[in-house]
């Protein structure tokens, strides 16, 4: 959001103009429902859990969110969004293109800083990038959190590099496939327990399948023109 208003997505819009700016507004759609929905998402996963204990469904301080249905969530915030205003649903993914990939980055570094979504146990660490769990063991694990971490930093600058470059469209189905590709290939490294579907992380499976939706959207966009 701070990149919306900061950038603006018209040059002309004075500053506080920027804080109800068609794309801003969109985004908090976006993230509202992301969150949401990753909540839900986690709270239907650990249904056993839940649903004897009903109450703990709203304690957010002690975590409990799902990547996938974040995903998931944020997408759909953002068709519902451009479904009751009326406006492009292209359009506003390229515009948040970037801070989709910023929150991605931000949310691999929370799980280092907290321990989340660590990594398989090696042998020897790697330098100045330690895979650390929530059980605060010494098991050197690989570094799954930087790794993200730094996808989504160098995916950024792509981003950032072609967002004048490509039309309308592609630029939003980019940022979805290169954030959906790196938690797919770092998926391989996590140790951090899962639900499994045939022998696959239910995380692996839904990276692919977002990646896949935005190669799909980038075809989907080419044709058109």
């Amino acid at each position: 959001m701070l990149w919306l208003i900061a950038a603006g997505t018209e040059l002309d819009l004075a500053p506080r103009q920027r804080f109800t700016n068609d794309s801003v507004i969109a985004g908090v759609v976006m993230l509202a429902a992301g969150l949401f929905i990753s909540r839900l998402t986690f709270v239907l996963l650990h249904s056993s859990y839940y649903f004897t204990r009903p109450l703990e469904i709203l304690t957010l301080w002690q975590g409990g969110l799902s990547g996938i249905g974040g995903f998931a969530g944020a997408l759909i915030g953002l068709g519902i969004y451009a479904r009751v205003t009326g406006e492009s649903f292209t359009a506003h993914a390229d515009a948040l293109a970037i801070p989709g990939a910023i929150i991605a980055s931000s949310c691999w570094l929370g799980c280092w800083m907290d321990g989340c979504a660590y990594g398989i146990p090696i042998e020897n660490q790697f330098p100045l990038l330690t895979g650390i769990d929530m059980f605060n063991s010494e098991t050197p694990r690989w570094p799954t959190q930087a790794a993200g971490a730094i996808f989504s930093l160098l995916s950024i600058g792509v981003l950032i590099l072609l967002k004048d470059r490509l039309p309308q469209g592609k630029l939003g189905m980019l940022s979805l496939s290169l954030i959906a590709t790196g938690a797919f290939v770092v998926s391989f490294y996590r140790s951090d327990p899962s639900l499994l579907i045939a022998g696959f992380r239910i995380d692996t499976l839904a990276a692919l399948g977002f990646a896949l939706l935005g190669i799909g959207g980038i075809f989907i966009v080419t044709l058109k023109k």
